[in-house]
């Protein structure tokens, strides 16, 4: 039973040695059972002398731009090899032998037709941030009785920055909000945000076969007939005698990069949740009411997703105490407090 195992393991092994890996388009157009073919060139140029066994469309850069071509791989030894070379430069596949009895089988190749959409993408400036952040908070600087604020203060805010590229594509404006405890009082700040991003999204050419690079009909057609292209993109000039299988797309696409820093300031008004002392009436004092919190700080985007933010923030939180040198009236109590924050923000970008 072991030696009958063996036998049959040895003869997978065998079989899979012989499968042709190399490539990955299949054998082209199987008009025959043959498994190689050879390349005619055009213009008088040699042709090469390997056998191939795949092909695949390509392109490569000539000229300041880049041109159709194709990559053609085969196997010898167990080992692959590939030529590259530019569409035009090739005329036929042939398959069999060109000395025997039976004439070879020549198989056109052919470029297919090449279009362009002219309207670029827009950067995606805006975004939409939420998450929590937590700040270590400095001395009390209120008057006695002290309002009291703890060293650790925590909270949730939200960023939105629907304008896009309004103000160009480094900059963006945001609008925001949220909510954070300090010594069990609840606090609503209102913000403006404004980020430059040091890093701006790079635009460059994408080509693509569609609808891909291993489509070959092994005939040349005349006329404008093809795949139907993107309702947006229209034809540049080329042969009119085309491989009609499959076409080649250009367009501008935006690459953004994964983790550009950027910088902030933001600062707005800063409203109250219900507790005892909210306010400014009733007070002796309450033309002194006024909240409201400015700060800076930087970023990064750690995923797509996610983003980390240091920032200083100074807040100027009020609190009606008890008047000390008063009799039965309260007084609006000011507490300026100079923080540093860590904050965590999920993020959706368009």
């Amino acid at each position: 039973m072991l030696k009958i195992f063996v036998i049959l393991l040895l003869c997978v092994v065998g079989i899979a040695a012989q499968v042709d890996t190399c490539g990955p388009c299949a054998f082209p157009c199987k008009r025959t059972p043959e498994e190689v073919f050879t390349l005619r060139l055009t213009g008088g140029r040699p042709d090469p002398v390997r056998t191939y066994t795949r092909v695949v469309r390509d392109t490569v850069w000539r000229g300041g731009e880049f041109l159709q071509a194709y990559r053609f791989s085969g196997v010898a030894d167990g080992v692959c090899y590939d030529t590259t070379l530019i569409a035009t430069h090739v005329a036929n596949l042939v398959v069999g032998k060109t000395l025997g009895k039976v004439p070879p089988l020549y198989m056109p190749i052919a470029p297919v037709a090449e279009y362009q959409v002219l309207r670029e993408p827009p950067i995606k400036n805006s975004f939409f941030e939420v998450g929590p952040w937590i700040g270590y908070v400095g001395a009390d600087s209120s008057s006695a009785p002290k309002i009291g604020i703890p060293d650790v203060t925590y909270g949730v805010e939200a960023l939105y920055a629907p304008f896009g590229s309004l103000l160009g594509e480094k900059l963006a404006l945001a609008l925001g909000g949220g909510v954070f405890f300090e010594d069990g009082r609840m606090r609503l700040p209102v913000m403006g945000h404004l980020r430059y991003s040091f890093i701006t999204p790079s635009r460059k050419e994408s080509i693509r076969y569609i609808p891909d690079a291993c489509r070959f009909d092994c005939g040349v057609v005349a006329g404008l007939d093809t795949i139907a292209p993107p309702e947006d993109a229209v034809r540049r000039d080329g042969p009119d005698s085309v491989d009609r299988s499959a076409i080649l797309l250009r367009q501008t696409v935006i690459e953004y990069p994964k983790h550009a820093p950027y910088v902030f300031l933001e600062g707005g008004p800063i409203l109250n949740g219900p507790f005892e002392g909210s306010g400014a009436r009733p007070s002796v004092n309450p033309e002194e009411y006024s909240q409201y919190q400015v700060g800076a700080g930087g970023g990064i985007p750690i995923t797509s997703w996610m983003h980390a933010q240091l920032a200083y923030r100074f807040m100027r939180l009020n609190l009606r105490t008890p008047c000390e040198s008063c009799t039965d009236v309260y007084q609006v109590n000011t507490n300026s407090v100079h923080s540093v924050l860590l904050r965590i923000m999920i993020a959706w970008g368009w």
